[in-house]
């Protein structure tokens, strides 16, 4: 299996999870010069911004020791964005960031509602 197939898999496994938990979605795969967001969701009145990342297995590390600092700044930076472009102040707007990770051998699905 590719990474790219990978990756698409685990955001499908991603967004079945978080709307069974009653999260709505908004729009999946957001692109700017900044970078991108997996999945962008509501849960209520909050703007949920999820960074997914999917792994094979854990044998060079947990999933979420993947997660780096980068990552979490270019997603925030991405979510400013994307809220500015949509005419919504970033200081007034409810907003968190998740991370959805998961593993497939053995199958895990960790959910960290705001991770950073």
């Amino acid at each position: 299996m590719l990474a790219h197939d990978l990756g698409n898999e685990g955001e499908a496994a991603a967004l079945v999870y978080l709307e069974a938990r009653g999260l709505k979605l908004v729009e999946q795969n957001f692109r700017c010069e900044l970078g991108e967001i997996d999945i962008i969701m509501r849960d209520g009145a909050t703007w949920v911004f999820v960074e997914v990342k999917t792994r094979r297995n854990e044998d060079f590390a947990t999933v979420v020791e993947q997660i780096t600092p980068d990552q979490c700044l270019r997603v925030r930076r991405s979510a400013q964005f994307y809220l500015l472009s949509r005419r919504l102040d970033e200081h007034v707007t409810p907003m968190r960031f998740d991370v959805i990770a998961i593993c497939q051998q053995p199958e895990q699905l960790y959910w960290l509602p705001d991770a950073f």
